[in-house]
Order: C-alpha cells, then structure tokens, then sequence
C-alpha cells in the first residue's frame, strides 16, 4: 500500500469567516470542538499546546502561518509525543493548514494535513495517517455543531 502524504477535507459552514477564523484560532473555542489548548502563544513562530482527556501528555505544536481570517496553519509531531528519544525540536512533523474562504452560503473551510509520506521509522506513519484521517472529519463535525449551538459573536 502506498502511503497518501496528505489529508484533505473540505467543508462548507453557514456561518461567516470571521466566526470560523475564531473558532480555530481562539483556545476557548478550540477547546469546544478539537480539544483543550493548554497554552498557545499566538504569533507565528509560537508554541501550541494541546490536550486530549485520552492522552497521557499534551502534544505541542509550532504555529507556522497566521493570515487574519484567511489562513491558519502549525506543525505538530506525528506518534513523536512519549517516545524515549524524540522531543519536538527533533521530532518528524505533519503540517495542519487551514484555509477559510467566504462563499454566499457561509465559509468553505480547507484543512489539509501534509507530510505523512516523509515520517521515518520508528514513527508508524501508516498508523497516524489513519487515525487522523479519521479524526479529522470528527472533529469538523465537532466544530459544524459548535458553530451551529454558539449565540452570534
């Protein structure tokens, strides 16, 4: 089996850009629909911390794009969190970039997670592949219902 290098998934919300650029990018909302953000220094080049209630630590990440309302993106290790002998500084990465265009209906939000091809042995990037080309769509169905519940902003 050949190993994709990217996760593509696209989905359009009824709600304006503005509110979606905040629901990925603001910790507390973050929090109500991909998973507590223990700590994020928001600026490119700043570090991200998130959580998970099933994961023992958190899993850091790197942003590496901030483009007001248009363009989110940061780097996260893949399987590297717990290993003996990877940190993050020296950890294979996947990049999580997120684009947001403004449709007449709402937001066509883009997220593509690329790099999974290039993680070297012991990092199962099968294994990752799967599991975050799974999750992914969970958690934008998880960000569809936040938007929908939430009071106008």
């Amino acid at each position: 089996m050949t190993l994709s290098d990217r996760i593509e998934r696209t989905t359009l919300l009824p709600v304006p850009r503005e509110r979606v650029w905040h629901a990925i990018t603001k910790p507390e909302q973050l929090a109500r629909w991909f998973g507590v953000v223990s700590d994020m220094d928001f600026r490119v080049g700043g570090a991200i911390q998130f959580t998970w209630e099933n994961e023992p630590c958190p899993y850091p990440g790197v942003i590496e794009v901030i483009e007001p309302e248009q363009r989110f993106a940061f780097r996260w290790p893949s399987y590297a969190v717990g290993h003996p002998r990877l940190t993050f500084a020296t950890a294979p990465s996947t990049l999580v970039d997120i684009t947001l265009e403004e449709r007449a209906e709402g937001t066509l939000l883009t997220l593509v997670e690329s790099g999974f091809a290039s993680l070297p042995q012991p990092i199962p990037a099968e294994e990752a592949y799967r599991d975050n080309f799974d999750g992914w769509q969970e958690c934008l169905n998880g960000l569809r219902a936040s938007l929908q519940s939430q009071e106008v902003v």
